[in-house]
């Protein structure tokens, strides 16, 4: 009988759950968050959060793009559109004179130039060609016609002009409606295979004219759809269609700016994106960019815009787009084209869209929407109903509503991080507004619900709720001014214990100490709070305490510097870095392993003691020159140069983080018994002179090219240069000679010399690497350093058949030519360089002979002997003389 009244009282509690407050707030939160989601407010939320977190955390644009706008101002020029073909001819022609990189021509030109009078004329033509009539009239109308016919053919002289630029990428149009047809051969040439799913479906397409797209460098497709809100978020890179996928205009540009070819470009298997040559680009699982909203410093344009007219009538020059890539376009809204609109709600044109996008790619940025996310927000909506439940259950009317709308923000500041710091898009105002709708009327039922707990407890919970929600934002401080005035509790303790070990993180010692002396004062014996106590006392005693030793040298006999922060309390901390652990030395020290907390990047952290290495004014100088110096190396974004993340110092500790690299350097494969296949050091040295030739051409100088410089990872086949600018700290410092910078067996005569030094000296220097890669040798040595720099100044290189009888002469040849002592005489550029060493890897070099500067052409379109380059040549430098007497070097000195 009692187990059937247990059971009695059981079903009734279940079906009167109904009644239940927390039943009716959390119908309620349902209900709102469903009605903002048919009425389009939560999406519109949504996209207002998305626009202003993606806008904080934009980086400047790509320096290298530039628009030439189709403007009211150009229209009003030369008459309404369309325009004469000669018109585009006569842009491209100064494009193209003016050094232009890449010129991305986005007008539509899918439909043949119109003349009347061409028609008539060719029908002449083709009578008097069936008439046979050799009479000295006939021949001269004859002559006449086919002036006209080439004077008429505007497509002709535009496809020429086309033709000559050798760099111009078309636009074709594409729609998710109409009747498919077979793509041209000249669209199918800059396809890549059939991406199947990874790609956003099209129905039908409008090409440009055959005569230009045959003379086109690429053909791409400008595909844009905007979102509900009428804004434009989203580029493809992938359409398919007709079985192959169609890149986008961004992507052809970026792989033609980067001298990629279509093999380069490869979807990812593991993770959803696509790889353009060493870049990753995030995409979602339909290869759809989100691209960043780039902010220009000064609060001007994003990008570079001058008027179509304004290029023709040569107010704006043509030099003023070397070596810069030209998106051309309309930017008025007057035909060709309507502007659409994309973040902040700013009103923008499918030539800037194209321009976010491409800066985008080139910079390895893009707000990623994972497959995962739409589980993790419904996850998060069941986890509200929860909680609302909960509140209406359990808290009174003013917590109820505190606690509601602290995790409601919480939320959206979860959103806004992830979106601001990791780029990852995961949908949380829709929660966050049911949360907020259940709160408030939980709040609202519980003012005439009788409770069992009082006031005070009610007060309590709802300050240890929000200590914990304010913990969660990093609002540290007002999380602890919240829990200490919770009563005790093995909780709370626990709270206080995890918000103490934080304040050790962020190394606010006095903080961690008052954190733990609360603990202490409620349970002496809980966990190591007393000890850790101790050591936050010390920590502050010793940063406090009075120091004979200047603050920027380091104790006597110290090895290597104590990181900041001490793995006994907790992680060591380098800048806003968790220190793994040590992986290395370095030329500039130690070298860590670390991990950015925010974003989980894993890291390679390059560390130099400025105390230990430079004094006085040298110190300053010194500080100064490496963070404009990292800043200089940071720059480079290439394929083939190791990215730059961050620099800064902490206690006289200045550190590099830079991308973490798989494989190892080359210098173990400079033995004769490791070396690598010929093909394998080829096809290496053509990517490093890649790199070189890009660093060149933005007035970098390397100065320590060797092979221990250069990162190779066999399973990826993956060449990356490191050390740009570290040698010229380090090779200054008062431990160093002061004489020299770089590797003296690497370096070329006029680096030796202490002349001024330019490209073509870190030519010399990968000269010598591949040398060495190929021969287990160095060309030049000597039982001396003296000896040494004599042979390098006066001595020819061998041939490097000597030691290698097997190789090629091509090869042969292309080694001698890079070790020619005068700079004049050897390789000018490192795309020179590079295009040698793969016409010997394929075996169509020229034919053997004597090197000599006639087989050479200076590039003319770059600076590669300019005064501008940043060689660092003004380091700070120890005089010698302040040195005791140097230790002699040993035999085959290097």
């Amino acid at each position: 009988m009692e187990q059937q009244q247990v059971g009695r009282k059981t079903s009734a509690r279940r079906l009167d759950v109904w009644r239940t407050d927390g039943f009716w707030s959390a119908l309620a939160a349902l209900a709102v968050a469903a009605l903002c989601a048919a009425s389009g407010l939560a999406q519109r939320l949504e996209y207002a959060l998305y626009d202003a977190a993606t806008s904080a955390s934009a980086p400047p644009p790509l320096a290298e793009i530039a628009i030439v706008g189709i403007d009211d101002a150009s229209l009003a020029a030369l008459g309404p559109w369309p325009w004469p073909r000669d018109t585009h001819a006569r842009l491209i022609d100064l494009l193209a004179a003016g050094g232009a990189k890449t010129i991305v021509y986005t007008p539509d030109l899918t439909e043949p130039h119109s003349d009347r009078g061409l028609g008539y004329v060719r029908k002449i033509r083709e009578t008097l060609a069936a008439a046979a009539d050799g009479s000295p009239l006939a021949t001269e109308l004859s002559r006449i016609a086919a002036e006209a016919d080439v004077a008429l053919d505007a497509d002709a002289r535009l496809a020429g002009a086309i033709q000559r630029a050798g760099n111009v990428l078309l636009a074709s149009r594409y729609a998710p409606t109409g009747t498919p047809a077979a793509l041209p051969s000249y669209v199918r040439r800059s396809t890549l295979p059939d991406p199947g799913t990874y790609a956003t479906p099209a129905l039908s397409a409008r090409h440009p004219v055959a005569p230009l797209g045959l003379a086109a460098a690429g053909v791409g497709h400008l595909y844009l759809e905007a979102d509900p809100d009428g804004q434009v978020r989203q580029v493809p890179l992938l359409l398919r269609y007709d079985n192959a996928g169609i890149p986008s205009l961004a992507l052809l540009a970026a792989q033609h700016s980067l001298h990629l070819g279509p093999s380069d470009i490869r979807i990812q298997e593991t993770s959803a994106g696509l790889r353009l040559g060493g870049l990753h680009v995030a995409t979602d699982s339909t290869a759809t960019l989100r691209p960043h909203t780039p902010v220009s410093r000064d609060g001007s344009a994003a990008f570079s815009t001058s008027s179509f007219t304004s290029v023709l009538d040569g107010k704006t020059p043509a030099t003023h787009f070397k070596d810069k890539i030209v998106l051309v376009g309309a930017t008025a809204e007057t035909p060709p084209a309507t502007g659409l609109a994309q973040g902040r709600g700013e009103g923008m044109y499918p030539v800037e869209i194209l321009a976010r996008a491409l800066s985008s790619i080139r910079l390895g940025l893009g707000v990623q929407e994972p497959a995962w996310g739409p589980w993790a927000s419904g996850s998060v909506a069941v986890g509200v109903l929860l909680v609302v439940a909960g509140l209406a259950a359990r808290a009174r009317r003013p917590v109820a509503l505190g606690i509601g709308v602290g995790l409601a923000l919480a939320l959206v500041g979860i959103e806004w991080g992830l979106l601001r710091y990791a780029s990852l898009w995961i949908a949380l105002v829709l929660p966050a507004t049911g949360l907020v709708a259940g709160a408030v009327v939980a709040a609202l039922l519980g003012r005439s619900r009788g409770g069992t707990r009082s006031p005070s407890a009610e007060s309590a919970e709802a300050d240890r709720m929000m200590g914990l929600a304010l913990h969660g934002q990093g609002q540290l401080d007002m999380a602890f001014e919240r829990l200490r005035k919770v009563p005790a509790s093995d909780a709370l303790l626990d709270n206080l214990y995890h918000l103490a070990e934080d304040f050790e993180r962020k190394r606010n010692f006095a903080k961690a100490k008052a954190v733990y002396e609360h603990i202490l004062r409620h349970n002496r014996q809980y966990k190591d709070a007393r000890s850790r106590y101790k050591r936050a006392r010390a920590q502050l005693q010793g940063e406090g305490a009075p120091s004979s030793q200047p603050a920027s040298e380091s104790p006597a006999g110290t090895a290597s510097p104590r990181l900041p922060g001490d793995a006994s309390l907790g992680v060591p901390m380098l800048g806003r870095y968790q220190i793994d652990r040590e992986i290395g030395k370095g030329a500039m020290g130690v070298v860590y392993l670390g991990r950015d907390p925010k974003i989980g990047r894993v890291v390679a952290i390059k560390t130099l003691a400025l105390g230990q290495e430079f004094e006085g004014d040298a110190l300053i100088d010194a500080r100064a020159r490496f963070f404009r110096e990292a800043e200089t190396a940071g720059r480079l974004q290439h394929p083939h140069i190791v990215t730059i993340f961050d620099a800064g110092e902490e206690h006289d500790l200045a550190y590099i983080a830079m991308e973490f690299l798989k494989g190892r350097d080359l210098a173990h494969a400079c033995a004769k018994e490791h070396l690598l296949p010929v093909p394998t050091v080829l096809s290496i040295a053509a990517r490093v002179a890649d790199a070189l030739d890009y660093a060149h051409a933005h007035h970098v100088v390397h100065r320590d090219i060797k092979p221990a410089n250069i990162m190779f990872d066999s399973a990826t086949d993956t060449v990356k240069v490191t050390d740009f600018g570290i040698a010229r700290i380090t090779d200054s410092s008062k431990t160093r000679t002061g004489l020299v910078l770089g590797t003296p067996s690497f370096m070329s005569p006029e680096q030796l010399a202490g002349k001024k030094v330019d490209g073509r000296s870190d030519l010399y220097s990968l000269g010598i690497s591949l040398f060495q890669l190929l021969a287990g040798a160095l060309p030049l040595r000597g039982a001396s350093m003296t000896e040494l720099m004599h042979k390098i100044a006066s001595v020819d290189a061998p041939d490097i058949r000597e030691l290698r009888p097997d190789l090629s002469p091509a090869v042969a040849r292309v080694v001698a030519l890079a070790l020619q002592k005068r700079p004049e005489a050897r390789y000018q550029t490192g795309r020179q360089f590079a295009a040698d060493l793969r016409q010997a890897a394929a075996g169509t070099a020229h034919a053997e002979g004597p090197p000599g500067p006639e087989t050479v052409v200076y590039d003319a379109d770059r600076d590669a002997t300019g005064h501008e380059m940043a060689d660092f040549q003004e380091t700070v430098m120890e005089p010698p003389a302040a040195r005791g007497a140097a230790v002699p070097p040993a035999s085959g000195a290097q």
